[in-house]
């Protein structure tokens, strides 16, 4: 794969998980930057979002409600969310919030890797 121009943008309460995201992608040639919580989330500059990888359990401002602040402002990045406790009741209501694609932990590396290839070229230029 060769480099990518807009960024991922990961955020997950789980440092582990967030380095080994990172780690992938930027092997990958994806360019990163990653977040513990949605609130540090929002305040940082993200206007040159590509595609954001979110966490749908955390604490304080959760994934589901940062997808709808997302949107309630009128961002239209890819967001890819990922979750070791999905039910179809959520799922449903992140497909209504816009969610762009769902990924239950653990998942393969090629999975997400294709899935966030296919978000950027459907966004480009987000």
């Amino acid at each position: 794969m060769t480099g990518h121009g807009a960024p991922v943008y990961i955020v997950d309460d789980d440092e582990a998980v967030r380095d080994s995201m990172r780690l992938l992608l930027e092997s990958s040639g994806f360019i990163t930057r990653d977040f513990a919580s949605a609130d540090l989330f929002l305040r940082a500059d993200s206007a040159d979002m590509g595609c954001l990888l979110l966490d749908l359990h955390m604490p304080g401002i959760s994934g589901l409600e940062l997808l709808r602040l997302i949107r309630a402002s009128g961002g239209n990045c890819p967001v890819i969310v990922i979750s070791g406790r999905r039910d179809p009741v959520q799922d449903a209501e992140l497909w209504a919030a816009g969610a762009s694609a769902l990924l239950s932990k653990p998942f393969d590396d090629q999975q997400l890797l294709g899935l966030i290839q296919q978000a950027l070229a459907a966004c480009a230029p987000c």
